[in-house]
């Protein structure tokens, strides 16, 4: 059992025992939310005896996920505890009843760079042509799921040059997902919204079973998300929020700031609670931040404390060019690796990977050891995303975005003609492309040198 008076603070104790209702917290940076978010589950746990079965835990990330799990084996083991993002949560709930939307359970999820390509083979179809207009189009269908609406209901939305060609590729993208049996990211949120809508008594089921819900970083969710929490919180009400409006930077991903502004007017009876002491910084960096912070619009208005002393005065330099910036910083890691410090007490924030260039020279000139982060991810690599097209093809035959990845490789000499005469024929007579693949190839009227080179791949 846990001695939580001496582990937590004023705040944060309150926040633990505030149990039932709606409660939204305001986190400030370095306050402890983790710790109050894993703490509150514990209590709930082990001094009111709720059943971890009853109990749903939402993170922004799976990286804060893994965090928040570690944290709660350790404090009480919480066996049977649902803790995962949404996305990864939605994922389980489609498992689970997608049938009913006319899907199997066996759904394909198509990452961007798998949806990209679908968009693009649209555009190709329609010959349409212009800079960046696969972006664009993978734009609008993104906000238009982030905002729960359908191609129909989009047209009504959207306006722009080329407004009617992103809800003609929105529909067409549609139908060819739902042709392979296969979801995009947004999808698992959007198509979990429509079947609790839809089938109340799916939403029963798990409204009824999450007695106690908790999303992180309440801030950046989005109005999909918004409306899964409420749905899910409608028979018992008991929504714990933890977020900070002065930390929302995903506008441009469709987060919504107002369902952390509105949240008193959502929930009735909502109780607020700040948390303002930090834990992480010096009394300089936060004197700063708070300056900076306090002309936001649209906030609760709080001020970050600390017990830790003034620390370093902060700093800015200006330079003219990135040469010079990069030397700069160089020579100041330097001299305090020189004067006693470790490499590993420094880091060098960019805004993009392809920044870091002309930082990693003069690092090498001045012989400062270092280390990249941000590059390719393992599940981005070509060589494993072709693995997992087999797979993906294997549990879901209707999945015609793994089939064209993986129908040449490793090369067996079915080129793009081939493929793309294939997908043509079978997409005319609809049929998923290993339909006929495992159908009567043979006979099929293609050309014979496209049966033969197909009838490979078959046979692998």
């Amino acid at each position: 059992m846990q001695d939580y008076e001496k582990l937590l603070n004023e705040q944060q104790l309150q926040c633990v025992k505030t149990t039932e209702g709606a409660v939204l917290v305001i986190a400030g940076a370095g306050s402890g939310k983790t710790r109050v978010l894993t703490y509150r589950i514990a209590y709930l746990m082990q001094e009111m005896r709720i059943s971890p079965y009853n109990i749903l835990a939402i993170t922004f990330t799976n990286k804060a996920t893994k965090e928040m799990q570690e944290r709660l084996d350790s404090l009480c083991g919480a066996k049977g505890l649902w803790v995962s993002t949404f996305h990864s949560f939605c994922a389980r709930v489609l498992r689970r009843d997608i049938d009913r939307l006319g899907y199997e359970k066996s759904f394909s999820i198509y990452d961007d760079s798998e949806s990209t390509r679908v968009v693009k083979r649209i555009l190709d179809a329609k010959h349409a042509e212009g800079k960046n207009l696969d972006k664009l189009c993978r734009y609008h269908i993104s906000d238009a799921k982030n905002k729960g609406l359908s191609p129909e209901k989009y047209a009504n939305f959207v306006s722009g040059e080329n407004a009617d060609l992103y809800v003609d590729v929105y529909a067409a993208y549609e139908e060819a997902l739902k042709a392979s049996n296969a979801l995009d990211y947004d999808d698992l949120l959007l198509k979990t919204a429509v079947l609790f809508t839809n089938y109340p008594d799916v939403l029963e089921h798990y409204a009824e079973r999450f007695r106690y819900i908790h999303v992180d970083e309440y801030q950046d969710t989005n109005k999909i998300q918004y409306m899964i929490v409420k749905m899910l919180a409608c028979i018992h009400g008991n929504v714990f929020a933890v977020g900070d409006e002065d930390q929302s930077i995903y506008a441009w991903r469709g987060a919504d700031i107002s369902n952390i502004t509105n949240f008193e007017k959502d929930y009735k009876d909502a109780k607020i609670i700040k948390l303002e002491r930090n834990y992480r910084s010096t009394g300089n960096i936060l004197n700063a931040s708070n300056a900076l912070i306090k002309n936001n619009s649209a906030r609760y208005g709080k001020t970050l404390w600390t017990e830790a002393g003034e620390g370093e005065p902060v700093e800015m330099k200006k330079l003219s060019t990135d040469g010079e910036e990069a030397d700069f910083v160089a020579r100041k890691i330097a001299d305090g690796i020189q004067k006693g410090g470790n490499p590993r007490d420094y880091a060098v924030l960019v805004r993009l990977t392809a920044l870091t260039s002309r930082f990693e020279e003069r690092f090498t000139a001045y012989a400062i050891p270092y280390k990249v982060f941000g590059g390719m991810k393992f599940f981005e690599r070509k060589e494993i995303k072709d693995v997992l097209a087999y797979c993906r093809l294997i549990v879901n035959p209707r999945d015609n975005e793994a089939f064209n990845r993986i129908v040449n490789v490793p090369k067996r000499g079915i080129g793009d003609t081939v493929v793309e005469g294939y997908n043509a024929y079978c997409n005319d007579r609809n049929l998923a492309l290993t339909d006929l693949m495992f159908g009567d190839l043979e006979n099929a009227d293609l050309p014979p040198t496209y049966v033969k080179k197909l009838l490979v791949f078959r046979d692998v």
